[in-house]
Protein backbone atom coordinates (compact mmCIF):
# COMPACT_ATOMS: atom_id res chain seq x y z
CA UNK A 1 0.00 0.00 0.00
CA UNK A 2 2.65 2.44 1.29
CA UNK A 3 4.35 1.60 -2.69
CA UNK A 4 1.41 2.22 -4.04
CA UNK A 5 0.93 6.10 -2.59
CA UNK A 6 4.01 7.08 -3.12
CA UNK A 7 3.69 5.61 -6.76
CA UNK A 8 0.25 7.88 -7.03
CA UNK A 9 2.51 10.67 -5.53
CA UNK A 10 5.02 10.66 -8.02
CA UNK A 11 2.57 10.63 -11.31
CA UNK A 12 0.81 13.55 -9.74
CA UNK A 13 4.33 15.23 -9.22
CA UNK A 14 5.18 14.38 -12.45
CA UNK A 15 1.82 15.56 -13.91
CA UNK A 16 1.87 19.09 -12.19
CA UNK A 17 4.86 19.97 -14.36
CA UNK A 18 3.46 20.09 -17.29
CA UNK A 19 0.91 23.00 -18.71
CA UNK A 20 -1.03 23.41 -21.81
CA UNK A 21 -1.64 26.19 -24.31
CA UNK A 22 -5.53 25.77 -25.58
CA UNK A 23 -5.35 28.06 -29.07
CA UNK A 24 -9.20 28.74 -31.01
CA UNK A 25 -8.01 30.10 -34.33
CA UNK A 26 -9.72 31.87 -36.90
CA UNK A 27 -9.64 33.61 -40.32
CA UNK A 28 -10.75 37.01 -41.46
CA UNK A 29 -10.98 35.23 -45.21
CA UNK A 30 -13.29 31.80 -44.43
CA UNK A 31 -16.53 31.40 -42.55
CA UNK A 32 -16.55 28.48 -39.52
CA UNK A 33 -18.91 25.45 -40.05
CA UNK A 34 -20.66 23.93 -37.54
CA UNK A 35 -17.82 22.15 -36.07
CA UNK A 36 -16.04 25.40 -35.76
CA UNK A 37 -13.87 23.73 -39.20
CA UNK A 38 -12.70 26.53 -41.35
CA UNK A 39 -14.42 26.50 -45.13
CA UNK A 40 -13.33 27.87 -48.73
CA UNK A 41 -14.64 27.24 -52.18
CA UNK A 42 -14.58 28.38 -56.00
CA UNK A 43 -16.25 27.01 -58.87
CA UNK A 44 -13.42 24.63 -58.61
CA UNK A 45 -12.89 23.00 -55.36
CA UNK A 46 -13.59 23.41 -51.79
CA UNK A 47 -11.44 23.18 -48.79
CA UNK A 48 -12.15 21.98 -45.24
CA UNK A 49 -9.48 23.12 -42.85
CA UNK A 50 -9.79 21.52 -39.47
CA UNK A 51 -6.89 21.68 -36.51
CA UNK A 52 -8.19 20.11 -33.63
CA UNK A 53 -5.92 18.05 -31.44
CA UNK A 54 -2.19 18.19 -29.90
CA UNK A 55 -0.44 20.65 -31.99
CA UNK A 56 -2.75 21.43 -34.35
CA UNK A 57 -2.35 18.53 -37.11
CA UNK A 58 -3.57 20.56 -40.11
CA UNK A 59 -6.73 17.96 -41.62
CA UNK A 60 -7.46 19.03 -45.15
CA UNK A 61 -10.19 17.41 -47.13
CA UNK A 62 -10.55 18.58 -50.65
CA UNK A 63 -13.62 18.30 -52.62
CA UNK A 64 -13.40 18.61 -56.58
CA UNK A 65 -16.79 20.15 -57.61
CA UNK A 66 -15.58 19.89 -61.70
CA UNK A 67 -15.76 16.92 -64.16
CA UNK A 68 -11.95 16.96 -64.31
CA UNK A 69 -9.31 15.53 -62.56
CA UNK A 70 -8.04 17.76 -59.80
CA UNK A 71 -4.34 17.08 -58.73
CA UNK A 72 -2.51 18.65 -55.35
CA UNK A 73 1.01 19.03 -56.12
CA UNK A 74 2.31 18.55 -52.35
CA UNK A 75 6.26 19.72 -53.45
CA UNK A 76 4.48 23.16 -54.24
CA UNK A 77 2.37 23.44 -50.71
CA UNK A 78 3.55 24.88 -47.44
CA UNK A 79 2.44 26.16 -44.06
CA UNK A 80 4.11 29.57 -43.92
CA UNK A 81 4.86 30.81 -40.41
CA UNK A 82 7.40 33.99 -39.58
CA UNK A 83 8.43 33.71 -43.12
CA UNK A 84 9.49 30.77 -43.22
CA UNK A 85 8.05 27.66 -45.38
CA UNK A 86 7.33 24.19 -43.68
CA UNK A 87 6.73 21.65 -46.63
CA UNK A 88 3.53 19.45 -46.97
CA UNK A 89 5.30 16.73 -49.11
CA UNK A 90 5.35 13.59 -47.79
CA UNK A 91 7.20 10.92 -49.47
CA UNK A 92 5.67 7.91 -47.72
CA UNK A 93 2.33 6.98 -47.20
CA UNK A 94 1.50 5.17 -44.29
CA UNK A 95 -1.07 2.28 -43.82
CA UNK A 96 -2.38 0.51 -41.20
CA UNK A 97 -4.25 -2.50 -40.23
CA UNK A 98 -4.87 -5.87 -39.33
CA UNK A 99 -3.98 -9.59 -40.67
CA UNK A 100 -6.54 -12.53 -40.08
CA UNK A 101 -5.83 -15.74 -41.21
CA UNK A 102 -7.50 -19.48 -40.08
CA UNK A 103 -6.22 -22.65 -39.79
CA UNK A 104 -7.83 -25.86 -39.38
CA UNK A 105 -6.85 -28.41 -36.57
CA UNK A 106 -7.62 -31.76 -36.69
CA UNK A 107 -10.40 -31.56 -40.08
CA UNK A 108 -12.70 -30.22 -37.08
CA UNK A 109 -11.75 -27.09 -35.54
CA UNK A 110 -10.56 -23.74 -36.40
CA UNK A 111 -7.78 -21.48 -34.80
CA UNK A 112 -7.76 -17.77 -35.93
CA UNK A 113 -4.59 -15.66 -35.42
CA UNK A 114 -4.22 -12.36 -35.91
CA UNK A 115 -0.84 -9.66 -36.51
CA UNK A 116 -0.87 -6.34 -36.94
CA UNK A 117 0.15 -4.93 -40.41
CA UNK A 118 2.42 -1.60 -41.38
CA UNK A 119 3.79 -0.50 -44.17
CA UNK A 120 4.47 2.53 -46.17
CA UNK A 121 5.42 3.24 -49.48
CA UNK A 122 6.49 6.31 -51.96
CA UNK A 123 4.79 8.36 -53.87
CA UNK A 124 7.73 10.26 -56.62
CA UNK A 125 5.63 12.71 -58.13
CA UNK A 126 4.17 14.03 -54.91
CA UNK A 127 1.21 14.50 -55.92
CA UNK A 128 -2.65 13.45 -54.98
CA UNK A 129 -5.65 12.98 -57.49
CA UNK A 130 -9.41 14.28 -56.75
CA UNK A 131 -11.38 12.44 -58.64
CA UNK A 132 -14.22 14.32 -60.19
CA UNK A 133 -17.68 15.28 -57.74
CA UNK A 134 -15.68 13.48 -55.04
CA UNK A 135 -13.25 14.21 -52.17
CA UNK A 136 -10.16 12.91 -50.36
CA UNK A 137 -9.37 13.82 -46.60
CA UNK A 138 -5.51 13.92 -45.65
CA UNK A 139 -3.29 14.62 -42.56
CA UNK A 140 -0.60 16.75 -42.66
CA UNK A 141 1.87 18.49 -41.01
CA UNK A 142 0.87 20.28 -37.21
CA UNK A 143 1.12 23.91 -37.13
CA UNK A 144 3.26 23.23 -34.08
CA UNK A 145 6.31 22.15 -36.04
CA UNK A 146 6.03 25.06 -37.98
CA UNK A 147 7.40 27.65 -35.29
CA UNK A 148 7.24 28.15 -31.29
CA UNK A 149 4.51 29.83 -30.26
CA UNK A 150 6.00 33.46 -29.44
CA UNK A 151 5.90 34.66 -25.49
CA UNK A 152 2.17 36.13 -24.91
CA UNK A 153 2.29 39.86 -23.38
CA UNK A 154 1.21 39.97 -19.82
CA UNK A 155 -0.66 42.76 -19.93
CA UNK A 156 -3.26 41.22 -21.62
CA UNK A 157 -3.82 38.20 -19.71
CA UNK A 158 -6.83 37.59 -17.34
CA UNK A 159 -6.99 35.05 -14.52
CA UNK A 160 -10.39 33.49 -14.09
CA UNK A 161 -11.95 29.98 -13.78
CA UNK A 162 -15.00 28.41 -14.59
CA UNK A 163 -16.95 25.89 -12.74
CA UNK A 164 -18.88 23.13 -15.55
CA UNK A 165 -21.78 21.55 -15.22
CA UNK A 166 -20.46 18.44 -13.11
CA UNK A 167 -18.55 20.66 -10.58
CA UNK A 168 -15.16 21.01 -11.67
CA UNK A 169 -13.71 24.20 -11.81
CA UNK A 170 -10.84 24.74 -14.33
CA UNK A 171 -8.52 27.79 -13.41
CA UNK A 172 -6.77 29.30 -16.70
CA UNK A 173 -5.30 32.66 -18.09
CA UNK A 174 -6.76 33.47 -21.12
CA UNK A 175 -5.31 36.30 -23.47
CA UNK A 176 -7.08 37.23 -26.19
CA UNK A 177 -6.44 39.15 -29.99
CA UNK A 178 -7.58 40.48 -32.71
CA UNK A 179 -5.92 39.79 -36.36
CA UNK A 180 -3.33 42.39 -36.44
CA UNK A 181 -2.39 41.93 -32.76
CA UNK A 182 -2.28 38.27 -32.49
CA UNK A 183 1.52 36.68 -31.52
CA UNK A 184 0.68 33.36 -33.60
CA UNK A 185 -0.29 33.68 -37.49
CA UNK A 186 0.42 31.33 -40.35
CA UNK A 187 -0.34 30.83 -43.22
CA UNK A 188 -1.56 27.89 -46.11
CA UNK A 189 -0.29 27.75 -49.59
CA UNK A 190 -1.47 24.88 -52.15
CA UNK A 191 -1.06 24.12 -55.49
CA UNK A 192 -3.68 22.37 -57.24
CA UNK A 193 -3.40 21.27 -61.19
CA UNK A 194 -6.63 20.91 -63.20
CA UNK A 195 -7.51 18.27 -65.54
CA UNK A 196 -4.82 16.13 -67.89
CA UNK A 197 -4.92 17.65 -71.11
CA UNK A 198 -4.10 21.41 -71.38
CA UNK A 199 -3.84 21.31 -67.55
CA UNK A 200 -4.44 24.45 -65.36
CA UNK A 201 -2.50 24.88 -62.46
CA UNK A 202 -3.05 27.53 -59.65
CA UNK A 203 -2.44 28.03 -56.19
CA UNK A 204 -5.08 28.64 -52.94
CA UNK A 205 -3.55 30.76 -49.95
CA UNK A 206 -5.44 31.08 -46.52
CA UNK A 207 -4.12 32.97 -43.48
CA UNK A 208 -5.25 31.87 -39.81
CA UNK A 209 -4.40 33.52 -36.45
CA UNK A 210 -4.75 32.57 -32.61
CA UNK A 211 -7.62 34.49 -31.40
CA UNK A 212 -7.55 33.37 -28.11
CA UNK A 213 -4.83 31.55 -25.94
CA UNK A 214 -5.88 29.74 -22.69
CA UNK A 215 -2.95 28.40 -20.30
CA UNK A 216 -3.94 26.06 -17.50
CA UNK A 217 -1.76 22.71 -15.92
CA UNK A 218 -5.31 21.01 -16.65
CA UNK A 219 -4.93 17.83 -18.68
CA UNK A 220 -7.44 18.36 -22.11
CA UNK A 221 -9.13 15.01 -21.22
CA UNK A 222 -10.22 17.35 -17.65
CA UNK A 223 -10.63 20.97 -19.41
CA UNK A 224 -14.20 21.78 -20.46
CA UNK A 225 -13.11 24.84 -22.08
CA UNK A 226 -11.13 22.69 -24.61
CA UNK A 227 -13.81 21.32 -27.37
CA UNK A 228 -13.37 18.65 -30.26
CA UNK A 229 -13.87 21.86 -32.90
CA UNK A 230 -11.94 22.53 -35.65
CA UNK A 231 -10.56 25.45 -34.51
CA UNK A 232 -9.59 24.18 -31.36
CA UNK A 233 -6.02 22.71 -30.33
CA UNK A 234 -3.41 22.35 -27.68
CA UNK A 235 0.28 22.29 -26.90
CA UNK A 236 2.01 20.80 -24.41
CA UNK A 237 4.74 22.25 -22.69
CA UNK A 238 6.69 20.63 -19.77
CA UNK A 239 8.42 23.06 -16.79
CA UNK A 240 12.17 22.82 -17.66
Amino acid sequence: MRYLILSLLAIVAFSSCASYEYLTLNSSEMPKNDRKEFTWENDTLRLIYNFHGEGGPMNLTVYNKTNKPLFINWKKSALIQDGHATSLFNAKVQITGSISSTTPVRSKYLTTSYSDLAASFNLPLGMDLVPPSSDIKKELVAIQETGALPSLPRDSAHAEKKTDSYGVTAKFTRFSFDETQSPFQFKSYLTFVLGNNDATEFAVQHSFYAQQVLLSSDDPEYFSLYRPEGDNLYIKQRAQ
